[in-house]
């Protein structure tokens, strides 16, 4: 269990009951979920209410690997439709390879199970701008191809309202598209006038069906909301990167910088840069090979430097490295693909190629290996700037979502008797310790917590201190 996910579950199962009840139950609020949709939650835990109509037992042992098994199906098919997308803009070739490289990114393949709202924005992200293409590119099921974009922005709203802000440089894209490539200018007003009202028609349904506190108060709500997202005040408030702590709410201007120095594989880097080297000195390799490639990887910079430019305008909080940018990582890695691509073609006929293809083999072995070791913690990955990953232990938050417990609960469980159990007090520090007392209480048959002063054993992980006086992690404090 990841730190978010009881909460998504509480949520989703509380907006389920309401829903059920056309309304009638009441009692939904739960911590700060006024601020939360909660549509994928809903989803979630009706596919999982599925599994406990049909089997009670199986469900009940099974619940955390049946809400993975539903997070990991949405982001997998996420992959599928960036492969269909940069198959259509692109080539087979080059959407094959920026689709198993989103795949080995350690962020996005450690959150694929885990994570109920980070990797779902990248799921609605990825489809509408799919379909969004289709209703602006292809005349044929125009009204599909935009309900089926509609449904994904109501979707990703429904996720997490901020959604909104990560479509809008596509929309502007799109509306320019339309100006300069619309046969009958004279239709055109109407024609977005009605598309638009279908289209917003759509979004709002979605976003309010799950979200009982706005069928109450809404327009208030809608603000607060929008108020929040930018000044988030929940979640972490110390980060620490390379053993340095910031205060989240004053995340360095520098923070995707040390992202690339010490978590993105090195091999990763190097891709990127040739990218950007082949596209500067060899234009025309792959304008011969991809119509208007010049105007496409324009907007594939423009999807990954918007959210960070709008992040560093707007002094957002970031925490948990890159997993609130995870929608970011595909399009890296199809900056990443291009020289790939471009070292692959003309490997028989350029020793440069040769020489460049062993030297990127080289670091990714070497990345391979640490992504084999982590297994199944992938997400806490840092790269070779830390060459014994062990020397990394008090620079960085790396189980910061506390998903080493269940392993954590099962070696104590494999190692004290019942007797030495029944006299041990844990308490915990850098997890949530609903997920940890969930563990404990279905290995160890323990269902309470002690504070820290009176505990005999603290469960941690080396996650920053909450109090921003403090500049210490659990393993420092304890």
């Amino acid at each position: 269990l990841s730190w978010d996910e009881i909460f998504h579950h509480v949520n989703g199962l509380l907006r389920f009951e309401y829903l059920k009840s056309l309304g009638e139950f009441q009692d939904y609020n739960y911590f700060n979920n006024r601020y939360y949709p909660g549509l994928y939650d809903t989803i979630s835990y009706t596919i999982g209410h599925i599994f406990l109509l049909i089997n009670k037992n199986f469900y009940n042992n099974y619940i955390v690997e049946i809400k993975h098994f539903v997070n990991f199906a949405f982001s997998f098919s996420s992959l599928v439709g960036f492969y269909l997308i940069t198959n259509l803009l692109f080539n087979k070739s080059i959407s094959l390879l920026a689709t198993l490289l989103t795949l080995l990114n350690p962020f996005f393949f450690g959150h694929m199970g885990i994570n109920p709202k980070d990797t779902i924005i990248f799921f609605s992200l990825i489809y509408f701008c799919y379909f969004f293409y289709k209703y602006l590119v292809f005349e044929k099921h125009t009204y599909l191809n935009l309900c089926a974009a509609s449904f994904f922005i109501g979707f990703g709203c429904g996720v997490r309202l901020s959604f909104v802000a990560l479509i809008f440089p596509i929309f502007v894209i799109g509306l320019i598209y339309l100006l300069k490539n619309h046969k009958n200018y004279r239709n055109l007003p109407q024609r977005i006038v009605v598309h638009s009202i279908i289209s917003f028609l759509i979004i709002f349904c979605l976003v309010v069906l799950c979200w009982p506190h706005v069928h109450l108060d809404f327009f208030s709500l809608i603000f607060s909301t929008i108020k929040n997202s930018i000044n988030w005040s929940a979640g972490p408030r110390l980060g620490l990167i390379n053993g340095v702590f910031y205060e989240t709410s004053k995340t360095p201007i520098t923070y995707f910088l040390d992202m690339f120095k010490f978590k993105i594989p090195i091999f990763f880097s190097i891709l990127i840069f040739f990218s950007y080297y082949i596209f500067f000195t060899n234009k025309k390799f792959f304008s011969e090979l991809v119509e208007n490639f010049r105007l496409k990887f324009m907007i594939v910079n423009i999807l990954v430097i918007f959210p960070i430019f709008i992040s560093i305008i707007f002094s957002v909080k970031i925490y948990d490295y890159l997993r609130l940018f995870i929608f970011i990582i595909p399009f890296v890695s199809l900056i990443s693909s291009l020289s790939l691509y471009f070292f692959l073609k003309n490997f028989n006929n350029s020793l440069n190629s040769k020489l460049s293809i062993f030297f990127i083999l080289f670091f990714f072995l070497v990345f391979f290996f640490r992504f084999i070791s982590l297994t199944p913690y992938q997400y806490t990955y840092v790269n070779f700037s830390n060459i014994k990953i062990k020397n990394s232990f008090n620079k960085f938050e790396h189980d910061y979502w506390g998903t080493s417990f269940k392993e954590l609960v099962i070696n104590i469980k494999k190692q004290h008797n019942q007797s030495e159990l029944d006299n041990f007090k844990f308490s915990v520090c850098g997890g949530d310790k609903d997920a940890l007392l969930f563990y404990l209480k279905k290995y160890l048959n323990i269902s309470k917590l002690y504070n820290p002063n009176v505990a005999t054993h603290i469960i941690m992980t080396n996650r920053a201190s909450f109090d921003i006086s403090n500049k210490v992690t659990c393993f420092n404090q304890y």
